[in-house]
């Protein structure tokens, strides 16, 4: 063997020792992996909570009266005393016609009152000493209830220059400026428009099928008619969280609209901050049926795949298991399960995405808050 060849020999062999040697030391230096943690999750029992059924429709707010105000008499238009847009009191002047005409009419009648009254008085004074006859006691007669019924007449149509609020209202813009001769015509000359708006109106309208479905339900012949004037309704504009405004339902028309295939409801609601405007619109809350226990939970922990609805539940030993339940009304943000849980559940409310069935978990307890009492 040559000395070459040892040299290259004993150098593989050294090689080899060494390779041998980094394979051990990694080995001895690798670490075995941490177990996964347990996913964070929040948990809660079933909130238990008297309720009752509703149903939410969409509505339009409206007048609760509207008023054309309209120059009775001719003449011009001398003053206006409102502005555009303005809340007013009832009786308070908004419009003057010139008045001089009509305040002279006045004093002309009740010049030629007088004067036939004074002459009534006396013809029924000489009649009893047979000092003049009973015809001319009938003319007098006669004239002074002419004379009274002119006078009466003259006033109302004073009356009739100056035209006020027939109620608390919203006014609309004036129709006619100042200055303009208002005309005599059959139906009055239009000035503005006054609203009543407290209380006001919201209208809504149920479905044929709901109607129905209601009726079978919950009417009976005792309460059919009970319902109108004591039924709340509650009413949340655009933009607004919860139903702030409470009402009452005051009417429901007795014919369906064929067209539509819907039955017209209204309700009387409460303005007094003038926050129901005509012709918002607005959600209309109403509940009905008797109140009954429900077990309730958030709607955000209710999940669903093919099989249904269905939450996570964890037991005693912190696990993790699916359960499919069958939901009934909601009752935002909270929905009612009326089967497949009940009171001694615990329920997965918050961190269920990162879970699975079977798995143990590592939970924070809280409550769920009830829902308002209404």
């Amino acid at each position: 063997m040559s000395k070459t060849f040892q040299t290259t020999l004993m150098n593989k062999w050294m090689l080899g020792c060494i390779l041998c040697a980094s394979f051990i030391v990694t080995g001895c230096n690798k670490k075995t992996p941490p177990a996964p943690q347990a996913p964070a999750v929040t948990v809660a029992k079933p909130l238990s909570q008297d309720v009752r059924n509703y149903e939410v429709f969409d509505g339009n707010v409206a007048p609760l009266l509207t008023v054309n105000l309209e120059a009775r008499v001719p003449g011009y238009l001398t003053k206006i005393l409102f502005e555009d847009g303005a809340y007013v009191k009832k009786d308070q002047l908004l419009f003057i016609i010139e008045q001089d005409q009509y305040l002279q009419q006045v004093k002309l009648n009740q010049a030629i009152y007088d004067e036939a009254k004074i002459e009534v008085t006396r013809q029924k004074a000489l009649v009893k000493d047979n000092a003049t006859s009973q015809a001319a006691v009938d003319k007098a007669t006669s004239s002074f209830l002419q004379a009274e019924a002119n006078l009466k007449l003259a006033k109302i149509n004073y009356g009739y220059t100056e035209i006020r609020a027939p109620f608390d209202g919203l006014m609309g813009r004036h129709l006619i400026d100042v200055g303009n001769y208002l005309g005599s015509t059959a139906t009055g000359v239009k000035l503005a428009t006054i609203q009543k708006i407290d209380p006001i109106y919201v209208y809504f309208s149920i479905n044929e099928r709901d109607l129905l479905k209601y009726q079978n339900k919950y009417v009976t012949e005792k309460n059919r008619k009970s319902l109108v004037n004591k039924l709340p309704v509650y009413v949340q504009l655009q933009g607004e969280t919860g139903y702030a405004h409470e009402g009452t339902l005051d009417f429901a028309a007795n014919l369906l609209n064929t067209t539509t295939g819907s039955l017209q409801l209204r309700a009387e609601v409460p303005n007094s901050k003038l926050d129901l405007v005509p012709g918002l619109y607005a959600k209309v809350m109403a509940y009905y049926g008797d109140e009954r226990k429900a077990l309730l939970i958030p709607y955000t922990s209710v999940q669903t795949d093919q099989q249904g609805a269905y939450i996570f539940i964890m037991d005693d030993s912190k696990k993790i298991q699916r359960r499919n339940i069958t939901l009934g009304q909601r009752f935002a943000p909270l929905v009612e399960v009326t089967q497949g849980l009940t009171d001694a559940d615990t329920v997965v409310i918050n961190g269920f995405i990162n879970v699975r069935t079977g798995q143990t978990a590592n939970p924070s307890s809280t409550t769920i808050d009830p829902l308002p009492k209404r």
